[in-house]
């Protein structure tokens, strides 16, 4: 589990480092062990051609905010195994913000559920995912 100090290098990490998050201008908005929240102003560029928010940036969100918050537990590595997105309402504008936490963990895997919230805190996708640990003592993740 990392400390304060450690979760901040981490969350840098991400901004500096994860550019496909910094392209669709998601930021991190609060992370300790196990636990993150990630947020989206939605601008024209975020929309498919129906204008509600493409599927992908769902998909991105919810990836990068279970990752992240597994991050902050495990302290070392990780990848995404799995994943699965439900699209429970479209958004066209305003702000989505998206709240994830580990689940449940082992040794050399986690699973992690991720819930995405319109401005009036609808619910508006979820996700599940899976992911492959690489314990590797001593060798933390940035």
């Amino acid at each position: 589990m990392l400390g304060r100090e450690e979760i901040d290098r981490l969350v840098r990490h991400f901004e500096e480092r994860v550019t496909f998050s910094n392209h669709i201008r998601s930021r991190v908005l609060e992370v300790e062990p196990g636990r993150a929240v990630l947020c989206i102003d939605v601008e024209d560029f975020h929309l498919n051609g129906n204008g509600t928010l493409h599927g992908g940036v769902y998909a991105s969100i919810i990836d990068n905010a279970m990752g992240i918050a597994l991050a902050a537990l495990v302290g070392v590595r990780i990848a995404t195994t799995q994943m699965n997105v439900h699209f429970l309402g479209p958004v066209s504008e305003g702000r989505i913000e998206c709240r994830s936490e580990v689940v449940h963990r082992t040794r050399r895997t986690a699973t992690a559920e991720a819930k995405v919230y319109n401005d009036s805190d609808e619910l508006v996708a979820m996700g599940t995912g899976a992911f492959r640990i690489f314990e590797r003592p001593g060798t933390p993740i940035v």
